[in-house]
């Protein structure tokens, strides 16, 4: 995969965009991707910048607003890219915009960028907007850090999946039989959609029904009581002190209150008898050796692999972005791996 990044910012060493250009690109490299930044300054980039585009999957545009719109540098890049008459090259390449400021306008410029992006023929991927007070923070807060991260693995996922968009009205196309969509992709969403329906009206059903029969809530509370004394008794009788996976898994444990009763199974590909399931109820973490046909997260992956994941060398959610880990399940509580476990 090759992506371009075009940083049409101040160049000063406290310019948001600049810190975040460069957060995004360390995550494209641990991606493995291959990045071409481009510094929009006095010099014409643009014969270079066009021939790089040829083989191109996705470009990043980020600026700074100073103080309105998305500044000279980048408008006047824009503007001989509408030019060129190379507009043919721009077709079905997604852009990740990245818009800051410490003061307002973010959104407005960040709607612009991709409004003339589609204009020259390309596509919406990701946008990346906020105001931030200080560029320390860009730096330092790992809340701001994480955001920045996951927006670059969103636009990598969009990319490597080839996700279609809707025709806007930006460049005059309108919706007509000749669209496709892929229709494995939307029956699985609407797999996903029926299976969190169908949930939600479990969860619901069951709710008034305990409102009405305070017997069955008492029933209930006796089976919960009952099933977590006898998953604490098996757990105990299994022999699992000895694998070091389960043990430093569990001592890498931090609890969410959002996350009460969760089962993870592990699969080593390539070891026999390493496979193991860490199992969380009502907070509380155990762990085994085994597997688990019906764990709510089902992982596969090689030891060197797990090895690196355990070591804090690699994310879980990386590892299943490159293909070097590979997941049934539910996809959410795949993600939260990462911050169930500080590793």
């Amino acid at each position: 995969m090759d992506i371009l990044i075009v940083y049409g910012g101040n160049g000063l060493a406290n310019d948001l965009s600049l810190l975040a250009v460069e957060q995004i690109n360390t995550v494209l490299n641990e991606l493995e991707v291959n990045v071409t930044t481009f510094h929009l300054t006095y010099n014409n980039i643009l014969e270079e910048f066009i021939e790089a585009l040829k083989k191109a999957d996705g470009v990043v545009l980020a600026t700074t607003v100073e103080w309105i719109g998305i500044g000279g540098k980048m408008q006047a890049f824009l503007d001989s890219c509408y030019l060129s008459d190379n507009q043919q090259i721009f077709n079905d390449k997604y852009l990740m915009s990245v818009v800051l400021t410490k003061t307002t306008g973010d959104r407005d410029a960040a709607s612009y960028l991709l409004k003339s992006w589609e204009m020259l023929g390309g596509i919406e991927g990701v946008t990346l907007s906020g105001r931030i007070e200080s560029s320390v923070d860009l730096e330092t807060n790992r809340n701001v850090i994480s955001i920045i991260d996951k927006k670059t693995e969103d636009f990598y996922r969009i990319i490597n999946q080839k996700r279609q968009v809707l025709p806007t009205g930006t460049i005059g196309t309108v919706i007509n039989n000749n669209m496709t969509l892929e229709q494995k992709n939307v029956n699985n969403d609407m797999n996903i959609v029926n299976e969190l329906i169908n949930d939600n009206l479990l969860y619901n059903n069951q709710s008034v029904y305990q409102k009405e029969d305070p017997h069955i809530i008492k029933q209930k509370q006796d089976i919960q009581e009952l099933t977590a004394f006898f998953n604490q008794k098996l757990t105990s009788d299994e022999k699992f002190s000895n694998n070091e996976y389960i043990h430093t898994l569990i001592k890498a444990f931090n609890y969410k209150e959002d996350i009460n009763n969760c089962t993870y199974n592990i699969i080593i590909t390539d070891k026999e008898k390493e496979d193991i399931i860490i199992k969380i109820i009502d907070g509380k973490i155990n762990g085994y050796t085994g597997t688990d046909n019906n764990a709510d997260v089902i992982i596969n992956v090689e030891s060197h692999i797990f090895d690196r994941i355990l070591s804090g060398k690699l994310t879980a959610q990386r590892a299943f972005l490159t293909g070097q880990l590979k997941a049934k399940g539910n996809f959410t509580l795949l993600y939260e791996f990462d911050h169930l476990f500080k590793l």
